[in-house]
């Protein structure tokens, strides 16, 4: 039978920490390991994660202290814990935002998926987010997992060079497990609940400038910046996402800001926007 891994880095969540534990400690395939790191938590988040990992063996905590020096997101902290010798004792490696929620069967739904399909390499949930009290799909592009939650085939996980700390992350491990010859796969029939929607806590202008500034890191085509910022206006709120996604970007050239994608990435990235753009056959879709 399959194993994995999972990991969740947390910082001051207490409020919905006890969600994600009660989701995960409910799976009808528990991961064989799940990794909690406490980013230097202020509230109460320590100890409800302590509190788990004396009621479950599997469940292992890591406490980082607070004044430390810190980079934004959790990706930088996973790394420090998640290293090979770790990850490499499993099948499949699950990375886990603490504010999600989802139903008992979500990791035997993934697992069967990538034992269905061996190019599978990265795979995700359809996240639902909290609108005017309705929980409303967040559509993404087929190939797209949100970084909020990912299960990564152990061979893909290898490939890529595990998880980079940096902004935008979550769409630089895509784009180097479809140059290696993997699938990445949103499924819409396996769903988490998102409670903290994407940008929430940065603000609309802010994320969205972050976003425009890790899209050319990873070296998004120009004329696919331009149109993808255009159809982002039209999006509610209208004008002031797409305006600030293109201003990252361009922001981000100005300054010459330096590009986490190699030049055969870069190329390849660019080439199935293109197509994309084009209404050609594309893995960017």
């Amino acid at each position: 039978m399959s194993t994995y891994i999972a990991v969740t880095p947390a910082r001051d969540e207490e409020r919905l920490l006890p969600g994600l534990i009660s989701s995960v400690v409910q799976q009808s395939r528990r991961p064989s390991k799940w990794i909690l790191i406490d980013d230097g938590s202020a509230d109460r988040t320590p100890q409800q994660m302590d509190r788990a990992a004396r009621s479950h063996d599997w469940i292992e905590v890591c406490h980082l202290a607070r004044n430390r020096p810190r980079a934004a997101g959790g990706e930088s902290v996973i790394m420090q814990f998640l290293t090979p010798e770790v990850w490499g004792q499993y099948d499949f490696i699950m990375r886990l935002d603490a504010d999600l929620t989802f139903d008992s069967d979500l990791a035997e739904l993934l697992l069967r998926e990538f034992n269905g399909d061996h190019l599978l390499g990265i795979a995700g949930a359809t996240l639902f987010e909290l609108s005017a009290d309705r929980w409303i799909e967040s559509r993404q592009p087929d190939f797209h997992t949100r970084g909020a939650m990912k299960m990564y085939r152990k061979s893909c996980f290898e490939a890529i060079g595990g998880l980079d700390a940096e902004p935008g992350w979550d769409t630089l491990d895509e784009a180097l497990a479809m140059m290696m010859g993997f699938k990445t796969r949103c499924f819409r029939h396996i769903q988490a609940r998102h409670h903290r929607p994407q940008g929430a806590v940065e603000g609309i202008w802010k994320s969205r400038l972050g976003a425009g500034r890790a899209a050319y890191r990873i070296g998004y085509s120009p004329l696919f910046m331009l149109v993808r910022s255009l159809r982002r206006m039209l999006m509610a709120p209208p004008v002031i996402g797409g305006a600030a996604l293109i201003a990252g970007y361009c922001d981000a050239y100005l300054r010459s800001m330096p590009k986490a994608a190699p030049p055969e990435l870069e190329k390849f990235v660019r080439r199935q926007q293109v197509r994309r753009l084009f209404g050609l056959q594309s893995q960017w879709r």
